[in-house]
């Protein structure tokens, strides 16, 4: 009769184990049906292969932006010149108050996010065109993201080149007989504000259609057409119908731009105006650009990193609370 596993792990007559052999052996296979092996539940398998996907992009996070903000706060308080770092304490941050140097690049940070309801509008209007199918509809919804698929640096070169005194934009004033309106566009502060918030607008549409299209996605079809039956127009499915059920999208929209415009604007200003003329279209990030690698002064430039820092999570938790507070009513 054959043995059964109860059996082969009793002691046998000569006083060893049926898995073990006389030598002092033991038979793995026995030991394993004497003491199976605790097998981990699914759910803890799957809790496990999840851990172990993120832990690479966890640690490439710390690595690559926790460990050098950290490390910005450290130096903040030093005189640090990229070899030794002295201990001053709060010397950096009273030294960017007095100096004055942070108040023109923050004036042109703001300049930026006070444009940012300009954008929103405008990518708003062209989105809800695109979702009724106006005339055209097509085309634009095939070329409208174009702008934003490109690099930063090589759109900036592009404008640099065409509004430079003898770039294509004056040279077409001239060819129409406008040569009046002929302008050093990037050697005047208000032109230059003005063709870098027209660059942002450009580059931007596109980001913004993409986000309101998704959101408009998901919007009912038979509540707009309720809406048009009832004798809304155009303006108001927008306003009354459309803009609240958008709110999520919007406040996004605007938090994400928001962001962009206080630590994002390096690449846009340093190729189309290089913060000129004069400092007076630099944005804090280029700012701290050229005091950490053209000064070598990395402490008082790491001051700088810690207020920008503090800046810009004072402006999101504001703009997060108000468009959560919209989104519930």
């Amino acid at each position: 009769m054959a043995s059964t596993p109860e059996a082969a792990a009793r002691p046998s007559a000569g006083g060893q184990s049926a898995g073990s052999s006389a030598n002092g052996w033991s038979n793995p296979l026995a030991l394993e049906l004497a003491h199976p092996t605790p097998r981990l539940s699914l759910r803890r398998r799957e809790q496990l292969t999840g851990l172990l996907s993120v832990a690479p992009a966890f640690a490439l996070v710390i690595f690559v932006i926790w460990w050098p903000i950290t490390r910005s706060f450290r130096y903040s308080v030093t005189d640090w010149n990229g070899a030794t770092a002295t201990w001053v304490g709060l010397g950096n941050f009273r030294k960017i108050i007095e100096r004055g140097e942070l108040w023109t690049p923050l004036k042109t940070n703001l300049i930026f996010f006070a444009s940012i309801p300009g954008i929103l509008i405008i990518s708003l209007i062209v989105s809800v065109l695109l979702f009724e199918e106006t005339p055209g509809w097509r085309f634009f919804r095939s070329v409208y993201y174009i702008p934003t698929i490109l690099s930063t640096a090589i759109i900036g070169m592009l404008m640099r080149v065409m509004f430079a005194p003898r770039g294509a934009v004056n040279s077409s004033l001239r060819s129409l007989g406008l040569d009046e309106y002929r302008h050093n566009w990037l050697g005047d502060t208000r032109t230059a504000f003005a063709v870098l918030i027209f660059v942002f607008y450009w580059q931007t549409l596109g980001q913004g259609v993409l986000i309101f299209l998704s959101g408009l996605a998901a919007v009912p079809a038979d509540l707009i057409e309720a809406a048009r039956l009832d004798g809304a127009n155009w303006w108001q499915r927008l306003t009354q119908v459309l803009i609240p059920l958008l709110m999520p999208a919007i406040g996004f929209f605007f938090v994400f731009n928001a962001v962009y415009c206080f630590v994002g604007l390096f690449a846009l200003v340093y190729t189309v105006t290089n913060g000129g003329p004069g400092f007076s279209t630099t944005p804090l990030d280029l700012l701290i650009y050229r005091k950490a690698f053209e000064s070598g002064d990395l402490g008082y430039a790491s001051a700088l990193s810690v207020l920008l820092f503090a800046i810009v999570l004072v402006i999101s938790v504001v703009q997060l609370k108000f468009f959560d507070r919209l989104s519930h009513d």
